[in-house]
């Protein structure tokens, strides 16, 4: 699943609006920069972020997220995992989530 330009271009459009209301670009921030790139087994990493995302209270009332962590929860290896966590990231822009993944 790859963004559309019209996903970035919205993405893009609400930041903008935000500033110029003086608002927060991003309602809720998920550290997970320690775990992401963490040198761990693939299983603890995928279930860490699981764990952080369900416990964070988002998704809230989207389903379509919902789903999507039930699904990244399922993932057996990178390959899987890398592109429903995209569509993750996705949900995550629209919803004014900021998942940061670098670890410090």
């Amino acid at each position: 699943m790859h963004r559309s330009i019209e996903q970035i271009t919205a993405s893009h459009e609400a930041t903008a609006e935000r500033r110029r209301q003086g608002r927060p670009v991003w309602d809720k921030t998920l550290q997970l920069g320690d775990v992401f790139h963490a040198d761990l087994p693939f299983e603890q990493i995928r279930d860490t972020i699981v764990t952080r995302i369900r416990e964070s209270g988002w998704p809230e009332d989207n389903y379509d997220v919902a789903d999507l962590i039930d699904e990244l929860a399922e993932t057996a290896d990178a390959g899987e995992f890398d592109p429903v966590w995209n569509a993750v990231y996705d949900e995550a822009d629209r919803d004014r989530v900021w998942i940061e993944t670098l670890s410090h």
